[in-house]
């Protein structure tokens, strides 16, 4: 039984100032931060206050999706109307998932009536439709998704300026989720499985990273268009626009990756409509490329400084030219072989000196590194 300065929140907890209460609860997942309402009105009305909450669904605190939905419930009721800043949301797994998906829904929905939010980090979640229209998030900065199973035609922010999507989140098999947010500064699309989303026009964009995996659906057997498999996902590749490299064209860093055990067709064919990288200072490729997608992408950098690449299969080309701001060139190879020694006799055709090239014998690193 609780003795009377517990139960009425004096005591040590009764004596912490409220940026302590503050501070406590911003990092209590939520089934513990509802708790803490019993003790006290100041603990109840600081958690309703709190803008920043982790809402963390795991089955050792919710055995039952009954229990789940629950919490739901109380938790939109005790918070109201009061303003969130920055929101995790963490979804309950279980075998039910038409109930998990609608009580995560009605959370999802909650955070994104808080007009005031800034991020929203989300794992496990499913998405569609209209879930990823951030048009009422007017100040929204920061998306971030994990492990989520996105079913939308469309996510769409004007606001936003950062946004990833990583670890295993699944798109479409049928259609490309087209991604419009035109103030974007950072990128992060990494490991997916479904077909690669087409990125709108983005004229902020600072900072890209992407990389393709065998799960993407841009694999093809024979590398063509119009390949005689009936259910081959390049059937559904956009011949007219590409789907990459336009929405990422003024990048200044970009990182463009995949996997070369898998015949990846997705970037070689967004270069037969290549875009001009008229920002572009730092690249970074892996062995996905030839020597001539590296001239082509070259070609189009006018002002790139630095490239970093892996040694993939190299074609032999007669045409070059000169990269004149191009002053730092790093390959990682796990040896020296003779695909190293095309890409240093192509890249002394194009006026980069050999004391402005690093060679690094490793297995290359697939990590965001700007």
């Amino acid at each position: 039984m609780l003795n009377k300065n517990a139960a009425s929140g004096k005591g040590h907890f009764g004596d912490l100032t409220d940026d302590l209460l503050w501070h406590v609860l911003s990092f209590l997942p939520v089934a513990d931060a509802l708790q803490t309402c019993v003790l006290d009105t100041r603990w109840r009305d600081h958690w309703r206050r709190t803008t920043s909450l982790p809402l963390i669904f795991d089955q050792l605190s919710f055995p039952s999706s009954e229990r789940f939905k629950q919490l739901v419930k109380l938790f939109i009721h005790l918070r109201g109307n009061s303003p969130l800043d920055k929101c995790k949301i963490v979804g309950y797994v279980d075998d039910e998932e038409e109930c998990t998906y609608t009580n995560t829904m009605l959370l999802i929905q909650y955070a994104l009536k808080c007009q005031h939010l800034k991020t929203l980090h989300l794992k496990w979640v499913y998405l569609k439709r209209s879930t990823l229209n951030f048009s009422r998030c007017s100040v929204l900065e920061e998306l971030e998704m994990q492990q989520c199973n996105i079913d939308a035609r469309r996510i769409s922010s004007k606001s936003l300026k950062h946004l990833y999507i990583t670890n295993f989140c699944s798109f479409p098999a049928e259609f490309h989720i087209r991604i419009f947010a035109p103030g974007l500064i950072s990128l992060q699309l990494d490991d997916h499985h479904g077909l690669t989303p087409y990125l709108e026009y983005m004229p902020s964009l600072e900072t890209a990273y992407v990389w393709l995996d065998h799960d993407c659906y841009h694999s093809c057997r024979i590398n063509r268009q119009d390949c005689e498999y009936d259910h081959c996902s390049c059937h559904a590749y956009p011949v007219e626009e590409g789907v990459l490299l336009h929405g990422l064209s003024n990048a200044v860093n970009l990182e463009l990756l995949g996997n070369t055990y898998t015949e990846l067709f997705i970037y070689r064919w967004d270069l037969e409509c290549c875009p001009i990288f008229d920002k572009l200072k730092t690249l970074s490729l892996n062995e996905w490329f030839t020597t001539i997608d590296l001239l082509c992408i070259l070609q189009h950098s006018p002002v790139l400084e630095k490239f970093v690449g892996a040694t993939g299969a190299q074609e032999k080309i007669e045409q070059s030219f000169v990269c004149s701001h191009l002053e730092v060139v790093n390959i990682e190879c796990g040896k020296v072989d003779e695909g190293v020694h095309k890409i240093l006799k192509f890249l002394s055709t194009c006026g980069i000196r050999r004391d402005q090239i690093s060679i690094v014998e490793q297995w290359p690193s697939y990590r965001f590194s700007f």
